[in-house]
Order: structure tokens, then C-alpha cells, then sequence
């Protein structure tokens, strides 16, 4: 028989081994990020910083 320690570390091992590797490692992006390419986002931000100062 098994301790209920163990099962329980058995269970949670199991439940963290199917989160996606970003939530598994606590930093999920909760409005589910983009696939873009970072380097235009970048730009874009820094065209919008310079269209405001403006």
C-alpha cells in the first residue's frame, strides 16, 4: 500500500507534466501571447511611443 504522500506527489507530478511548458514554469500569459515576430512588435511599440510624443 502506498502512503497518501506518495500518491499525492504521484498525482501532482502527473497533473504539472501536462501543462504547457510555459504554465508548468509559472509564467503563462493569461491573454494567450501571439506567434508574431517579436523584433516588429518592438518597432511598432516604438512608432506608436514616437507618434504620441509628437
Amino acid at each position: 500500500m502506498t502512503e497518501p504522500d506518495d500518491d499525492l506527489k504521484a498525482r501532482a507530478r502527473q497533473h504539472v507534466e501536462q501543462l504547457p511548458a510555459e504554465t508548468a514554469l509559472g509564467n503563462a500569459d493569461p491573454a494567450g501571447g501571439v506567434a508574431d515576430d517579436p523584433q516588429v512588435l518592438d518597432q511598432a511599440a516604438r512608432e506608436e511611443g514616437e507618434q504620441r510624443s509628437q
